[in-house]
């Protein structure tokens, strides 16, 4: 029995402790102790963690708190750019050591696989017979000081589409297919964006390492944001298609183009229509420069007329006798087909041209067709003095003509500044002595004439329109101009000019 104690406690000494269970006994084996974490491992396990989970690593330091707030910080700063830190080899400190200083070698890597790379000195002191990593704010960089924090931002490139107003003009600003021919035309202006890292530190930036934006193109758009909403909050209104072009007369810069969605298959710069009687600017201008009016010539606008083998009708009304600004503002359509089948056959497509209908531009940024008037001899030519016939019309071509009325010059159509239009098949201005007599009758079509539901307007000129499209349907027109902004409105199978009317008031109310 005492031998087999013996044994015993030796076992005891070896193993550890004895478990009784039965008639048998079994050694378990306690761990063996874990030796104190070296300096080396410490730093290791606090930059492990520093911006990964800044509270798990703060506990490293022996001032979790700061440290702890610190490192959330930098984190928040650098956003999601990658840290990695390495400890360099260094021989371990004497074992009655309190104190010791270690290396780590750091490597940031930023969005877009940009790299910061630097070295911080790791401060360590014994307490306790444990080690910790002194906190300073120079653990997350050697300038970082006490409240500031490593941030990295985008370097913004200034290149940009801007509207009218100086302001970035994005997509949903103008009808989502003008505004892919422009960016087809003017590609990413925007530029390449760079970046850079620093210390912020009271709202101040300090840059440490970066890449310079390379600079886009800043390109100017001159669609007026104001007026596009207003043009298209118009149209949006009407169940009809419907559509508006407006353009600054003095300079022909394009400042709305709007359509809504039950416009479809065309669009305002290309739709092609006939234009009913605002083409009788046309006309009217060509008439006067042939010698066969003037404003104030009496003119026959009887109800019905027959000129060659076409029957002509006004709207249900007729006088024997006006003066032929009066017959402009009531458009007598019998008035003006007489007149058309007295015009040279090249007459009316030639004046057409000089107010910029049937002229051709290539304008950047847009596909355009202003319309055509081909020579006409006979019914054709009677027709086509009233906008009926085989004359047809954009709402572009129309407000080109609007705005040539207030002009007095070619129009150069301009949709994005320092990209001029190139001019294709353009003649001169009109003639300067019809524009004047011209305006008075436009005006008039507003006081007294088929446009006076619109007199409360100020200073609003223009030409109403009714043209028939087949199968009974008639579109409405309303061409006119204000101070300098001229325009079109053409609502599809309005059955008459009322609706583009209303559109106008909306707009430019």
């Amino acid at each position: 029995m005492v031998s087999g104690a013996l044994v015993t406690t030796a076992v005891v000494a070896v193993a550890g402790v004895l478990l009784w269970s039965g008639s048998r006994t079994t050694v378990v084996a306690d761990e063996p102790p874990k030796p104190a974490e070296t300096p080396t491992q410490v730093a290791s396990s606090f930059l492990t963690r520093a911006f990964s989970g800044p509270a798990s690593a703060a506990v490293f330091t022996d001032a979790p708190e700061a440290a702890s707030a610190a490192l959330e910080a930098t984190r928040t700063g650098m956003g999601t750019s990658a840290y990695q830190a390495t400890v360099a080899r260094s021989e371990p400190p004497a074992p009655d050591a309190t104190a010791t200083e270690l290396t780590a070698a750091v490597t940031w890597t930023m969005p877009g696989s940009a790299v910061l790379k630097y070295e911080i000195k790791v401060p360590m002191t014994r307490a306790g017979g444990s080690w910790k990593v002194h906190w300073t704010p120079a653990l997350v960089h050697p300038q970082l000081t006490e409240g500031a924090s490593l941030t990295y931002r985008k370097a913004l490139a200034d290149g940009a589409l801007l509207g009218r107003d100086g302001k970035p003009l994005v997509q949903g600003t103008i009808p989502d297919g003008l505004h892919k021919t422009i960016t087809g035309v003017v590609g990413d202006v925007k530029g390449t964006d760079g970046w850079e890292v620093g210390i912020t530190a009271g709202g101040a930036f300090t840059k440490l390492d970066g890449k310079a934006a390379e600079g886009g193109e800043k390109i100017t758009v001159t669609i007026d944001p104001a007026r596009q909403a207003a043009a298209q909050a118009a149209v949006d209104a009407l169940p009809q298609g419907a559509s508006i072009v407006a353009i600054e007369a003095s300079t022909s810069e394009v400042l709305a183009v709007a359509q809504n969605k039950a416009l479809s298959g065309t669009n305002p710069f290309v739709g092609r229509y006939a234009p009913g009687s605002t083409m009788k600017i046309v006309t009217a201008a060509a008439a006067m420069n042939a010698g066969l009016v003037q404003a104030n010539t009496a003119v026959a606008c009887p109800a019905k007329a027959t000129i060659g083998t076409r029957t002509i009708s006004n709207a249900g009304f007729g006088h024997d006798s006006v003066p032929f600004h009066t017959a402009f503002a009531l458009s007598c359509n019998t008035t003006f087909g007489d007149l058309g089948s007295k015009l040279d056959p090249n007459a009316l497509p030639d004046m057409a041209k000089r107010f910029g209908l049937g002229a051709d531009w290539t304008v950047p940024g847009a596909d355009t067709n202003t319309g055509k008037v081909p020579p006409a001899t006979g019914d054709q030519r009677v027709e086509n003095s009233f906008g009926q016939g085989n004359v047809v019309a954009s709402p572009f071509g129309m407000a080109l003509v609007a705005a040539t009325v207030v002009s007095g010059k070619t129009p150069a159509p301009t949709l994005l500044r320092g990209k001029p239009s190139e001019p294709n098949d353009v003649a001169a201005g009109p003639p300067a002595a019809v524009l004047a007599p011209l305006r008075a009758m436009m005006r008039e079509v507003v006081t007294s004439g088929t446009a006076k539901q619109l007199a409360a307007i100020p200073g609003l000129a223009g030409k109403t329109g009714t043209a028939e499209a087949g199968g009974g349907d008639e579109h409405g027109w309303f061409v006119g101009y204000q101070g300098n902004v001229a325009f079109a409105v053409v609502v599809e199978k309005a059955g008459s000019s009322a609706s583009a009317l209303n559109a106008t008031a909306a707009f430019l109310r």
